[in-house]
């Protein structure tokens, strides 16, 4: 084998070496795992207010319910998965978050589709209950101090 070679196959080896670990990858023995914003270093607090910023851009978040929730399952989607987050890294927003899982949960038993789709249902009663995730979800912003 030629020198270069060698080079380049020592090179190569301590580059894939240095994949193997870091704190994407590392595993911790005790507790829970860590959100995607804990392994790239963002705080969680502040990962969460960014999150709520865009949420607040989408249609869904403000829009007249009676018209947008049909086209609104991937908000819902997101703003479920939010919940656990807001519960773990914004304590004092936990009783905000209970409401707005509980809030969600009403609009999905009758009214949701599945996120990428536009959903059905009986605009009379699905608009109200859109309303309250609206709500919901408004509050659940400002009690973890994203701004509004």
């Amino acid at each position: 084998m030629s020198v270069r070679a060698a080079t380049v196959a020592v090179a190569a080896l301590l580059v894939l070496a240095g994949c193997g670990t870091g704190p994407a990858t590392t595993r911790t023995t005790t507790g829970e795992g860590t959100s995607a914003s804990d392994r790239v270093g963002a705080p969680g607090l502040d990962a969460l207010r960014t999150k709520f910023r865009f949420f607040a851009e989408d249609t869904c978040f403000d829009g007249d319910p009676a018209q947008v929730f049909p086209r609104c399952g991937r908000f819902v989607t997101e703003i479920r998965n939010v919940v656990g987050q807001v519960r773990r890294d914004a304590p004092a927003a936990a009783p905000q978050a209970d409401a707005t899982e509980a809030a969600v949960d009403r609009f999905t038993a009758g009214c949701a589709t599945d996120p990428g789709t536009v959903g059905g249902g009986d605009p009379a009663t699905c608009g109200p209950a859109f309303r309250e995730v609206q709500e919901a979800v408004q509050g659940m912003a400002t009690a973890v101090g994203a701004p509004g």
